[in-house]
């Protein structure tokens, strides 16, 4: 470390005492004890005490921590930790062990280009794959709010690869969605090959546009379809909770509403029925109970012995609707809320308004991640 002030001179230094500046013994001797402060620093160099350097894995488990630590405060929620969790334990080792200062593009690409190879073999999907990279942005750009490192090179491989691809970075294109008749598709044969708790579960995501882990945490009181606003009925949907990998959480930072079409409207009325229940906390979709010393089984309680579906399930029974309605797709139950969005704002819906019923922190969020399906018109040229 470099000291900003000169040391004092030591007045029995033999140059001090050359030219007269000074009155010295003539038989005195520098003492061996003393040692200037920059020569200690360079020792402490030489010796090895230095700060240990951080690595990648070292600053992610803090992050970790930094978590759990919020949760325990009730700041935070399980399905974040989870997601922290299984998102650490899944980075290569290679890359972990190196210094967090030390990481750069060509390691980034050297992991996307990893990640694509698993794609292609069949072991990894196109969603878990940007969950991936979007992790290791996240986690250097903490590294880059705490000022351990000065540029996110992630940030950087991910606007490249972008690029390249001709959109911007988190653009939602075409492909991630389903067109008019797909999605007229899809019903049909959700309403064939499924049980019905399944289809209207899919009718929910993609007439609500919730998450999948959204809509099967939902419970009877969520359902307001006799409310009224302004004096006309506005039936709509309480968004307070989602269950991830067997714990709930809350949903958002706020509890948001959503909006429910007629045709829906009518659906949930009839599942209700078929139901027959009538205890607000009831699951709106039900599943088997939790095996003993599971996760799910932690969060049951004597007042409440039952549990919602299981996500494997919804992925499972997605999967027999989408391969005979949309053969060779490989469109995961995320995608269907990406469809919602879509179709909204193709049929001619507020960009606000389609902001708020996916529960989007950011109106530029929306309008970044859908700007190929907006209808932006030309601007027309001054009048003289």
């Amino acid at each position: 470390m470099d000291h900003t002030t000169t040391p004092p001179t030591d007045p029995l230094d033999p140059a001090d005492g050359a030219d007269g500046a000074a009155p010295s013994a003539p038989d005195a001797a520098p003492s061996p004890t003393t040692t200037s402060p920059q020569k200690k620093s360079r020792t402490n160099k030489k010796g090895g005490r230095t700060k240990p350097t951080l690595t990648l894995g070292e600053f992610a488990r803090q992050q970790l921590e930094r978590e759990r630590a919020h949760l325990a405060k009730g700041e935070g929620k399980h399905s974040t930790v989870d997601t922290w969790q299984t998102s650490i334990k899944v980075l290569p080792g290679w890359m972990t062990v190196k210094p967090l200062k030390a990481i750069t593009t060509d390691d980034c690409d050297r992991y996307f280009a990893d990640l694509q190879d698993r794609q292609a073999a069949g072991d990894l999907a196109a969603s878990t794959i940007r969950g991936r990279k979007v992790f290791l942005q996240t986690l250097l750009e903490r590294a880059v709010q705490e000022n351990r490192i000065y540029r996110n090179v992630c940030a950087e491989a991910l606007q490249q690869e972008e690029k390249q691809r001709g959109t911007a970075a988190g653009e939602i294109v075409e492909a991630k969605t389903l067109s008019h008749e797909q999605f007229v598709r899809v019903f049909v044969v959700a309403a064939c090959v499924v049980p019905p708790l399944f289809f209207v579960l899919v009718a929910v995501i993609l007439l609500t546009g919730l998450l999948g882990s959204e809509a099967r945490a939902l419970q009877l009181g969520d359902l307001q379809l006799d409310h009224v606003c302004g004096g006309i009925r506005r039936p709509r949907i309480r968004v307070r909770r989602i269950e991830h990998h067997g714990t709930l959480s809350l949903a958002g930072w706020e509890e948001r509403y959503v909006d429910v079409p007629p045709p829906l409207e009518a659906l949930l009325r009839w599942w209700v029925d078929t139901l027959a229940i009538t205890d607000p906390a009831a699951w709106l979709f039900p599943g088997p109970l939790p095996r003993k010393g599971s996760k799910r089984a932690e969060q049951m309680t004597e007042a409440r012995p039952d549990w919602c579906v299981s996500r494997e399930t919804v992925d499972a029974n997605w999967r027999r609707i989408r391969d005979p309605a949309l053969p060779g797709s490989r469109l995961t139950l995320s995608d269907l809320r990406h469809t919602f969005c879509a179709l909204s704002l193709r049929l001619g819906e507020e960009l606000l308004y389609v902001s708020l019923q996916v529960g989007h922190r950011a109106l530029e969020h929306t309008r970044r991640g859908y700007r190929c399906f907006l209808k932006i018109p030309r601007r027309r040229p001054p009048t003289q």
